[in-house]
């Protein structure tokens, strides 16, 4: 995990385009050395809020610090510390990735050749490097649009819905990469996306938004904490369930019949040994006991889904 190296702030940051406010006092702070998720449906206003931080749009009002760099009041110094990718990597596909990478570099000061060996190996496109983009796949294209933005040794490295269309194998390797960059690199990544899923086994921290506004930001753990919940339920199938329910000793609000079967909830802290006396019970009373399963949690998903729904009707602002 990150030490608080705040590398991007974002401060009460309003933007609205025509007669709809898109953004309402956004506020977060991400860190060296850390992947921090940016999550929400689809339309909650990620992009536009990316975009304003790369400087493609401009904010009405709030503060947006790269690096310490007020992006308003020292534009240069603060873009030249932030790579990105928004939407898709532009790249010439009659040009080999190489030929790319030095044609990018040439925008850039400083980016000597042993850089650009540095992160075509980083990013893992050493044996593919010198084919024309055209033969590359979806993901390889992502891969080098990562080197293309890191090629400037920028603090802060910004992908908009990175993952779309990739299939599986491309996902992780370019989970594995972004990753790789924040914790070993030091670099401060933000990656944006409407999948739980893939911000689970990503980002060390995530900040949701829905309808335009900040929910809140929090580890992986807490949001995991949230969907274990402090109680466990287990689903009990026997041959006498009137019989088995007088046996078992919980309170009558924590023991229910469901689909042909017992369900009951057990405190977290103590609920093996709880469910192992139940089963005892069951047993000594003769009954047949055939099956004993955990039921399983509330999905990350699910609290994503809660989270975001809860707010005023949706997570969309359009």
């Amino acid at each position: 995990m990150a030490e608080n190296n705040v590398l991007l702030k974002i401060s009460g940051v309003n933007k609205t385009i025509g007669k709809r406010q898109i953004l309402h006092d956004i506020s977060f702070e991400a860190y060296a050395g850390e992947v921090f998720g940016f999550l929400g449906p689809n339309g909650a206003g990620k992009t536009t809020t990316i975009k304003i931080i790369v400087g493609l749009l401009s904010l009405d009002d709030g503060e947006i610090y790269v690096d310490g760099a007020d992006i308003r009041k020292n534009f240069e110094a603060a873009m030249a510390n932030i790579g990105g990718i928004v939407e898709n990597p532009e790249m010439y596909k009659y040009m080999t990735g190489m030929e790319n990478l030095r044609q990018y570099a040439r925008m850039r000061n400083g980016v000597t050749q042993e850089r650009i060996d540095e992160v075509v190996s980083l990013v893992k496109l050493s044996n593919r490097i010198n084919d024309k983009v055209s033969k590359y796949s979806l993901g390889m294209r992502q891969r080098l649009g990562v080197a293309q933005a890191i090629l400037h040794h920028p603090k802060v490295l910004i992908l908009d819905e990175p993952t779309n269309g990739l299939d599986p194998a491309g996902i992780k390797e370019l989970r594995d990469i972004l990753k790789e960059l924040a914790h070993k690199e030091r670099i401060c990544v933000l990656v944006s996306s409407h999948l739980m899923s893939e911000m689970e086994l990503m980002c060390d921290r995530v900040g949701i938004i829905a309808n335009g506004k900040m929910l809140g930001v929090h580890t992986m753990e807490e949001l995991i904490s949230a969907s274990s919940g402090d109680k466990k339920e287990y689903i009990i199938c026997v041959d006498d369930i009137p019989k088995a329910l007088a046996v078992i000793d919980i309170e009558e609000s924590r023991k229910r019949v469901a689909d042909g079967r017992i369900a009951v909830d057990l405190p977290a802290e103590n609920a093996q040994e709880q469910i192992c006396m139940i089963n005892k019970a069951i047993v000594g009373a003769g009954i047949k006991l055939y099956t004993v399963s955990e039921a399983e949690n509330k999905k990350l998903e699910d609290v994503f889904i809660q989270l975001t729904e809860d707010t005023q009707g949706g997570g969309q602002i359009g």
